[in-house]
């Protein structure tokens, strides 16, 4: 593995190197060019010449977007080196609390700092209320339609100023075709080199209608997307499986011993309810195939101590149920409209519609009788159920004591049928009167969410098991068993905006440009759960209802400072007013020094904010589950449970409240950017930015970890045990030692916490080569360099660099995932007539799982978080052997990739397409994870990498003329 990563390194150095020489051919001689006319663009409402601002923006072309061989807007964003991790990839692994949603995260700041556009105009967030850090506001790219897009433009600098809330990070604004004529249709197939992750796509555009002549365009683009479900099994090639199966102990024969037949575990002391779990008084069944009989040993990952030792069982396959790209239908219409009324006015509008639907399958539900199960209802928790038989029941096999039963419904239908679906309309005038240039429309957007769950447990038919003895295959059959669940969601947002532009007075460099506007803008939120689970009667299904609106009004204001011919500033301000506060201002200020026609200097100062989602100050909100909980307490290691303790305690499932606050204040941030732009000839082009950006108050639920490990700095009832004398631990004396019974649930509300602060470097380099008869080469690098990454879960904590490692490992008392230092892509296209030749080269850096500090605390001698050897004082630790073996320096390793394409357009009106990614089948690197087979995850990091390993799409387009 070590070998990989250094030839991941030496790829890109040499790739940089080839890039470097080439440039070289581009020559230096600057060309004539005419005077270029006047856009607006992202980040700014006053329109200017120079596409390059005071602030950083990438673009990508509708050219770049069809080379890049990306079907979905999702696709194509991961590809930007400035995404970060902390956006979600509308895949099987994802939570309940946004399934089916793609987002996007710049600067790795989470998908609630990073505003997305509509032409200009802000998105509704998706019906969900997500309790994760960095995902309460959830935008949805799936409901963008790739086929309607001209360009998307990446402003990567702080830009509250102009759009407020949300725009911390940066905005992404898709901007769809306008005066569209003709008409075109395209589709296009792909799957891997197994023939998996199956993805169709058609989509047709139409426009009608010369604007400047004619006074009208019409354009209409629809885009039907359809993908196969792949199994947790078929999608395992292009992935490190061997290393997934010897550390994790997955894709291998065990995976569960929970079946149809049932383990029963007898109670120790009348009344008790404590069970013992190991030795001949635990009795199992093994009525079932033979093909699904297994016997207990190491190579299953199986310790000594455990019941499961030397036993035979059935085991389930929870793989069998399990998808890494789940069954998919996309459907994305979309219509923008412009109309001349005179020559002073005009007139625009859009449509837009979104059907999503996602089938996600699931293993059946089990119970188990051994610890309590949460159970919620809306507003709190409902009475918890365990599964203990009494004496004389017809399934305990104990004639003098209760028996705890550990039982999965195989027969039930499992999993979740999810539809989204998003309208969106627009209408608007826009015109000018004298010197001023003004526009003004109404926005409507609305998103529903309706999700269908199967196979959850009805309490008031599995209580039956205990008050009237019902046998658990009588419950099995039982119809009212798992009635369906249907959950609906729905997200709004109603906006009148209005803006001026005009010009006036004359500085050194020309007239002052001036912009103002502002927005009234109204919120809408309603989560209804289905009401069997509102009432608190399904088996440990947490519930979310939230039924809140706030309305937003805000105002701002813009200049553009022409000191001298080759000196500009910037200057915006933006005040927005919300309920839950009295008010926000944010400035920003930039400036622009060209030195000469080829070399310029910009910078900017922008202060940002983002106010609390509506789900976190709205009556309500979600609750949740926190697997794989180690209770320091029972498990201090997070390996090896204490005396009296199980070995449940090292890796619990524990229920989470969160609650509303009405109290919070919006996050802050500032940031900085500098940054050179120099083009030493017309055919090269460098740009620099440096960027530093501090976030503070940030909103996040109080981290459980954190609370469980420092008990004393919160009030004490905010971890909730059990009570029951018997089930504590014992002193020397075997007396009771109260608050260390097994832990129930903790509480962690939304509050303003510490911060997050984040430096680097975005370069961008593109040259481009007449090769005369031999046609042209445009080569292109694109590369993030971070410098630093610094999180405080709370005001005062030390605040540690966690670039280039797992940051939640590197500082244990922080809640941050994977950091690479550099992510970069190199591009050359070689066009010649009808045909187009075009490659790029993908890195990703290594990620550190070393522990080094926990907060105040630096470790004498850091330790690898996975694997073995780690200190006697180490806590909560991931035991896998296994680990030391293949990584003895405790890193994910680095992540090269090579894609390439071709198209072809010498038959009339038709262009054919074939792109190959990742064409020499680099599999994703091994991520570590949890150890216990019952954790669903892939093996790899989802948000960095990907499973698909070689993989075609095979594309044709005819355009009608």
């Amino acid at each position: 593995m070590i070998f990989k990563e250094k030839i991941g390194v030496q790829s890109v150095r040499l790739a940089l190197s080839v890039f470097a020489g080439s440039m070289l051919i581009g020559g230096y001689a600057h060309a004539q060019t005419e005077a270029p006319q006047r856009i607006e663009i992202t980040g700014s409402n006053i329109k200017r010449a120079d596409k390059e601002g005071t602030s950083p923006i990438q673009t990508i072309t509708a050219k770049e977007i069809k080379q890049s061989g990306a079907t979905t807007v999702l696709e194509l964003l991961k590809n930007v080196p400035s995404m970060g991790t902390g956006g979600y990839n509308d895949t099987p692994d994802q939570n309940g609390f946004s399934r089916g949603v793609a987002t996007a995260s710049l600067r790795g700041l989470g998908s609630t700092s990073t505003l997305i556009l509509l032409n200009g105009r802000r998105m509704t967030p998706s019906a969900y209320a997500n309790p994760n850090n960095g995902q309460s506001t959830l935008y949805d790219l799936n409901s963008i339609p790739i086929s309607a897009i001209e360009k998307v433009e990446i402003f990567k600098d702080g830009a509250s100023a102009i759009y407020g809330s949300d725009a911390v990070a940066g905005v992404i604004n898709f901007i769809t075709k306008r005066d569209y004529q003709g008409g075109e249709v395209s589709a296009n197939i792909s799957a891997n080199d197994d023939r998996e992750f199956g993805r169709q796509n058609v989509n047709g555009t139409i426009g009608f209608g010369d604007y400047s002549s004619q006074g009208y365009n019409v354009l209409f683009a629809v885009d039907y997307r359809k993908q196969n479900a792949t199994t947790v099994q078929n999608g395992s090639n292009d992935i490190e499986a061997k290393l997934y199966s010897d550390i994790n102990f997955r894709l291998n024969p065990y995976s569960s011993s929970i079946s149809n037949q049932a383990f029963f575990y007898k109670e120790r002391t009348p009344g008790a309810l404590s069970f013992f779990t190991t030795g001949a008084t635990v009795i199992n069944q093994t009525n079932c195939d033979a093909s699904r009989k297994l016997v207990g040993g190491p190579e299953h990952n199986i310790a000594a101590t455990s019941v499961l030792r030397g036993r035979t069982f059935c085991n389930y396959d929870l793989e069998a149920f399990t998808d890494v790209q789940s069954k998919g239908d996309d459907v994305n219409f979309m219509t923008v409209g412009n109309l001349k009324i005179n020559d002073k006015l005009s007139a625009f509008g859009e449509f837009a519609y979104t059907d999503s639907k996602r089938v996600y399958r699931s293993p059946a539900r089990s119970i188990s009788g051994t610890s309590p199960t949460t159970n919620f209802l809306v507003g709190g928790l409902a009475t918890p159920f365990q599964a203990i038989l009494p004496v004389g029941h017809p399934d305990n096999p104990n004639k003098d004591a209760r028996s705890a039963v550990a039982y999965r419904f195989e027969n039930l239908k499992t999993g979740t049928d999810l539809q989204n679906e998003s309208a969106r309309l627009v209408a608007g005038l826009k015109g000018s009167i004298s010197t001023w240039d003004w526009e003004s429309a109404v926005l409507w957007n609305r998103s529903k969410r309706n999700e269908v769950a199967h196979g959850f447990l009805y309490l008031p038919t599995l209580r039956k098991l205990i008050t009237d003895n019902r046998s658990l295959a009588s419950l099995a059959a039982d119809p009212t068993i798992s009635p369906d669940l249907t959950n609906i969601g729905t997200a709004e947002i109603t906006q009148w905006d209005g803006k001026a532009t005009t010009e006036f007075g004359s500085l050194g460099g020309g007239a002052i440009g001036f912009a103002a506007g502002f927005e009234l803008r109204q919120e809408k939120l309603k989560i209804d759960p289905d009401p069997i689970n509102a009432r608190g009667d399904i088996l440990g299904l947490s519930t979310t209802a939230i039924n809140a609106q706030r309305n937003v009004s805000s105002a701002f204001l813009e200049f553009r400072t022409p000191f001298l011919k080759n000196f500009e500033m910037d200057f915006a301000g933006r005040y927005d007013k919300y309920p839950s506060f009295k008010g926000n201002f944010v400035p920003k200020v930039g400036a622009k020094w060209t030195v000469t026609d080829g070399l310029a200097f910009r910078g900017t100062y922008a202060e940002g904010f983002r106010a609390p989602a509506l789900s976190q100050v709205a009556a309500g909100g979600a609750q949740f589950f926190l697997n794989g909980t180690v209770d320091p307490i029972r498990c201090p290691n997070g390996a090896n449970p204490v005396a009296g303790a199980e070995q449940a305690d090292c890796s619990k499932s524990v229920s989470g409240v969160g609650g509303a606050n009405p109290e919070l204040k919006p996050e802050k941030s500032k940031s900085y950017a500098l940054g050179m732009i120099y083009s030493p000839s017309s055919n090269f082009d460098v740009v620099i930015d440096a960027y530093k950006l501090r976030q503070e108050g940030e909103v996040a639920l109080s981290s459980s970890t954190f609370l469980l490990e420092h008990p004393a700095d919160f009030p004490a009832d905010y971890i909730v045990r059990d009570t029951n004398p018997l089930n504590q631990l014992k002193d020397a004396n075997g007396n009771p030692i109260p608050g260390t019974g097994p832990l129930l649930a903790v509480k962690t509300p939304w509050v303003n916490q510490g911060s997050t602060e984040v430096s680097g470097v975005d370069v961008e380099l593109k040259l481009r080569n007449n090769l005369g008869e031999n046609g042209k080469l445009t080569t292109s690098l694109k590369s993030t360099y971070l410098i630093s990454y610094r999180r405080a879960e709370a005001p005062g904590d030390t605040e540690r660099n966690a670039v280039g490692t797992n940051g939640g490992l590197n500082d244990w008392a922080t809640s941050v995932g994977s950091i690479p230092r550099l992510r970069a892509s190199l591009t050359s296209v070689w066009e010649k007539g009808p045909h187009t030749v075009y490659g790029t080269l993908r890195f990703t850096d290594s990620i550190a799982q070393y522990r080094r500090y926990d907060n105040e605390t630096t470790y004498p001698v850091p330790y690898c978080h996975y694997g073995s050897g780690q200190p006697a004082s180490a806590t909560s630790i991931q035991l896998q052997p296994n680990y030391n073996k293949y990584f003895p320096d405790c890193q994910m390793a680095s992540w090269t990739t090579l894609d390439l394409g071709y198209s072809y357009t010498g038959i009339k009106n038709l262009t054919l397409g074939l792109n190959i990614r990742n064409i020499t089948d680099s599999k994703a690197p091994y991520a570590p994870g949890s150890n216990t087979s019952t954790t669903v995850q892939q093996g790899y990091n989802t948000t960095l990498h990907n499973n698909f390993g070689r993989y075609f799409t095979l594309s044709a387009r005819y355009v009608f003329r």
